[in-house]
């Protein structure tokens, strides 16, 4: 093809299905990611929202017990209320310090996205095999 004269017909019907196809692949790569992008929010916003309900519930619960055990022990056993406190507060930050290497652990394990990167991965595979015919 001369730089001066048009395209032929067949050269412009290839160029247009060409960006057809890219335009097409590019939205249905778009809708899967907008689907996605919904479920992901939903399923975070639901954990979030269980993660703080479960906080409240604990933190109130133990703010109206903590006194009362610390109470009920030091005076069984005769013990200072201040020891027993003490021991109390090292219980709690240990198990903290468990449930959020657990936490860890979920968060890490936790796939967002799944079915997009995995349809990436396919695409990449595909182009990689016709790359080389």
């Amino acid at each position: 093809m001369n730089p001066g004269t048009p395209p032929a017909p067949e050269e412009r019907a290839s160029a247009t299905g060409l960006l057809r196809a890219v335009a097409l692949y590019i939205e249905a790569r778009g809708r899967l990611l907008h689907i996605e992008g919904q479920e992901a929010g939903s399923r975070l916003i639901n954990l979030t929202g269980m993660v703080m309900l479960a906080f409240a519930a604990f933190g109130i619960g133990w703010m109206l017990a903590a006194p009362a055990l610390v109470y009920i022990i030091a005076e069984s056993n005769g013990w200072p209320w201040t020891r027993v406190a003490l021991a109390g507060a090292g219980i709690h930050l240990f198990l903290g310090l468990l449930l959020l290497a657990g936490l860890k652990s979920k968060l890490r394990g936790m796939q967002l996205f799944e079915e997009t990167l995995n349809q990436f991965s396919r695409d990449r595979e595909w182009l990689i095999r016709n790359k080389n015919d």
